[in-house]
């Protein structure tokens, strides 16, 4: 052998042992690598748990050489519980107490620290002393566990313990075991995801499964609903289309036959002597001698019900109108033998009175009808309860045809023999509608057309002037003078006769083709058409004046009256008739106001006038509404002592445009349309609140306040009572009042006016007699009426200045006031003169410029005036 040969042995002898070393770390990766694909495996196909626990042994064993193994994992309550526990040397570690209380475990703190641990025999008695877990079961030689993550969460721990002294857990080994960790990790949630599928699926199967025989239930329902649909649709055509009452009968049965059994099928009709009859019956079961007698026994239970029932095992079911079903116990009485085990029975009604039942029986199931044929059977009986009483109408209307062609024979002959008297009475009708339009178009005294009839022919007047421009009209509107005073003195008939006369002699001053008329009362207007120039108005106006001007005799007696005539002429300007005779009435006013018996032509001044009247009028309504209305002062003194007893209160109103008016400005517009009662209600208010403001004021405590009122106060007396209630409201002295009235108050009802005097006496009020001496002023004031105060009118005291040919009425009306209670105050005093003359008279008190204004109330003090208070 040579030295080379010898050396290459040499060396390769050297190198034999590292290479069986490097053979057998070869082998053990190829074994390592097996048994981590085997794991693989293992976790990517593992369905149940139960199988995979074991198998995870084997793999553990041949990379770890060791299978003592356990695994815990995670409740829902984050607690451990072992789920599979493979230890030879400790095997009931499950029932030890770090299960129990896990947290004194190893097996615990890897959880709670989330981190792989290896423990030895002596790190493991250092853990017990320092208190971090509990000891139990045998000691061990190493310990190895690592956290079983899912992501960032740990949902368990597994575990490896080695009792063989010469084996000892490295890092290798740990991770190998986080390696095996990861695939346990997926195993789990592999099978727990399958279970949670299964599950799922096997709920949806049941959902699905329950759905379908809901919706079988729902298709069987709607295709009964349908099948009964159809069938019930027949059975009203049949009733409709049908005459023949037993066909009807026949046919409805093959109808409900096709809805449940119905084989046994009858029909029951009470006659006119409410005995049962059986216009249909249809039985397939034996029929004994108790047949009828049962149904009759039947038909009369379903009468006396006369609601839809079911009756089985002695048990009866009614339906009520409202829906609801009433349970309760009947037995029927007759021979048990091939007694029907079910009964169902629907009454036929009319006007809710049973008329007859329709019924069905089985004889052998006692659950062959159910409730909801109970709905079924009172639909037909309904169309049956229509189809017989259809029938018995039928009857009735044959009977009733041949009986109304009797009656219709024997109404001819009458009718024939009437037919001649009908036609008299139309002719009749005729005459009287005839009268009644004229009555209706003409005046019932004077037989002239009236205001209807007037107005129809001044429309047509008008309309045929709008189309002929070249023709013309006028309108004479009359009023007779003096007639109330004939009316009222001679009495109604001779006012009628007087009437009747004018009427004559108007027809003779207009031409025939006028039109005259009457409106009413003693107005009566003229249509004068086909006017050549304004002088053929005029001619008839003085036609007219001069013929009511002439005496009138009647019954008797010698009248005299004048006419006073408004007229209007036509122009394209006018709308209605209305306006034009607006116009002609108005102008009629402006002759009277002129004096009477004269005639009067409408023109713009006029309107302007009326216009300035309507915005007076509507003015005056806004003021009163907003209370524009004030009050102005002008006292009333004692003449010999100067000292002041009064004031007299005079209404002004602040006119928002015009400024301050005077009473004389539109008191007369108040008197006309009856507003002055509510501007007189605003002066009484205004005035007690004054008295009760004074009363807090020594110069004022006695100070009286007098007011002018309307003679409608004393003249009407549901406005007497407003005012005394209205002074008694306001809760003042009413002796510090003083209600002025003038002599117009008593001229038309003298006893009446008296007697309210006496009344507002009697409240307490003074009360003054006004403007006395302005007229005939009458001695029979001064003695007959309860006058505490004699106001004598301006007028009278305005003759003193200069004259003293008044100063004797005053000096004997002075006297008459001691004798009869009165005193007297003078209006309109306006110089010394007049007032030495008034004292020198022995006038007591008085009033004027010269005294002092009428001033407005400042706070609650009158203005300074040349008199001072006492």
């Amino acid at each position: 052998m040579s030295s080379a040969h010898f050396k290459e042995e040499s060396q390769a002898q050297r190198q034999l042992p590292k290479l069986k070393s490097l053979l057998k770390k070869y082998r053990q990766v190829k074994t390592m690598q097996a048994s981590l694909l085997q794991l693989s495996e293992l976790a990517s196909t593992v369905t149940d748990l139960e199988d995979f626990y074991p198998a995870l042994i084997d793999v553990i064993q041949s990379l770890l050489t060791t299978n003592s193994m356990h695994i815990a994992l995670a409740d829902a309550n984050r607690g451990l519980n072992i789920v599979y526990c493979h230890n030879e040397i400790e095997h009931r570690l499950i029932e030890h107490v770090e299960f129990r209380d896990w947290r004194k475990g190893l097996t615990g703190l890897v959880y709670l620290d989330k981190k792989p641990l290896h423990c030895s025999a002596a790190e493991r008695m250092a853990l017990a002393k320092a208190d971090k877990i509990v000891l139990y079961g045998s000691s061990f030689v190493d310990w190895l566990g690592v956290p079983l993550r899912r992501g960032n969460h740990v949902i368990g721990v597994i575990a490896l313990q080695s009792y063989d002294s010469n084996l000892y857990f490295d890092d290798r080994d740990c991770q190998l075991l986080e390696f095996i960790a990861e695939h346990i990790v997926t195993a789990i949630d592999r099978v727990k995801s399958r279970a949670l599928l299964e599950s799922s699926i096997a709920q949806r199967t049941r959902k699905l499964t329950e759905s379908n025989r809901r919706l079988q239930l729902e298709i069987n329902e709607r295709q009964n609903a349908e099948k009964a649909h159809h069938a019930l649709l027949a059975i009203s055509e049949i009733v409709a289309s049908t005459r023949s009452l037993d066909k009807i009968f026949a046919k409805i049965h093959q109808q409900v036959t096709c809805l449940f059994p119905t084989k046994n099928f009858y029909i029951a009709i009470l006659d006119d002597n409410h005995r049962i009859t059986f216009p249909y019956y249809h039985d397939d079961g034996v029929i004994e001698i108790d047949a009828k007698r049962r149904a009759e026994a039947f038909a009369d239970l379903a009468l006396k019900t006369a609601k839809p029932m079911i009756a089985a095992r002695d048990q009866l079911v009614v339906l009520n109108a409202d829906g609801s079903r009433e349970r309760k116990t009947q037995v029927l009485k007759f021979d048990y033998k091939n007694q029907p085990q079910t009964w169902l029975a629907a009454p036929l009604m009319d006007n809710l009175e049973p008329i007859g039942i329709i019924a069905t029986q089985h004889y052998h199931s006692f659950e062959a009808f159910e409730d909801k044929h109970l709905e079924l059977f009172r639909f037909i009986a309904q169309q049956l309860a229509s189809a017989v009483m259809q029938d018995r109408d039928m009857s009735l209307v044959k009977q009733s045809k041949e009986a109304l062609e009797r009656t219709v024979s024997e109404r001819t002959k009458e009718l024939q023999a009437s037919n001649l008297n009908l036609r008299m009475q139309i002719e009749e009708r005729r005459k009287a509608e005839s009268r009644l339009f004229y009555e209706a178009h003409h005046d019932a005294l004077t037989k002239l057309p009236n205001r209807a009839m007037f107005n129809d022919r001044l429309s047509h007047a008008l309309r045929h002037v709008k189309r002929h421009s070249d023709r013309s009209f006028a309108v004479l509107f009359i009023d007779l003078d003096r007639f109330k005073v004939i009316n009222d003195t001679l009495g109604h008939h001779t006012g009628d006769q007087f009437l009747i006369e004018i009427a004559d002699r108007l027809k003779e001053c207009v031409r025939d083709n006028d039109v005259l008329a009457r409106l009413g009362g003693d107005e009566f207007v003229v249509l004068l058409d086909s006017l050549a120039s304004q002088d053929d108005v005029e001619e008839v106006a003085d036609r007219i004046i001069s013929a009511i001007e002439k005496p009138f005799e009647i019954e008797g007696n010698c009248l005299y009256s004048n006419a006073s005539i408004g007229i209007a002429l036509c122009n394209p300007d006018y709308a209605t008739a209305s306006d034009i005779l607006r116009d002609a009435d108005a102008a009629m006013y402006q002759a009277k106001s002129l004096g009477r018996g004269r005639y009067v032509f409408f023109d713009d001044s006029m309107r302007e006038q009326l216009i300035a009247s309507m915005t007076l009028e509507q003015e005056l309504r806004l003021a009163i509404k907003e209370q524009q209305f004030e009050l102005h002062y002008q006292q009333i003194s004692d003449l010999s002592l100067t000292n002041t007893i009064g004031f007299e209160a005079f209404l002004r109103w602040q006119h928002p445009s015009k400024g301050l008016l005077t009473p004389s400005e539109f008191l007369f517009m108040a008197e006309e349309t009856g507003m002055i009662l509510e501007i007189e209600r605003w002066i009484v208010r205004e005035v007690s609140d004054q008295l009760r403001r004074w009363n807090r004021l020594a110069e004022y405590e006695n100070a009286l306040i007098g007011i002018n009122l309307s003679g409608r106060y004393l003249t009407q007396s549901n406005q007497l009572c407003e005012l005394i209630g209205l002074i008694e409201q306001h809760d003042i002295a009413p002796e510090r009042l003083i209600l002025e009235f003038n002599e117009r108050a008593f001229t038309q009802q003298p006893e009446l006016a008296l007697k309210n005097l006496k009344k507002l006496k009697e409240v307490g009020v003074k009360l003054a007699l006004d403007d006395y001496g302005s007229g005939s002023s009458s001695f029979n004031f001064l003695h007959s009426y309860p006058f505490e105060f004699i106001k004598l009118d301006r007028s009278l005291i305005k003759t003193l200045s200069g004259n003293d040919k008044n100063i004797s009425l005053v000096k004997a009306l002075h006297e008459l006031g001691a004798q009869f209670g009165y005193r007297l105050v003078a209006e309109g005093i306006e110089s010394d003169e007049v007032l030495q003359k008034l004292q020198e008279a022995g006038c007591e008190f008085g009033q004027g410029y010269h005294i002092a204004r009428p001033e407005k109330m400042v706070g609650n003090e009158v203005k300074e005036t040349k008199k001072s208070y006492a």
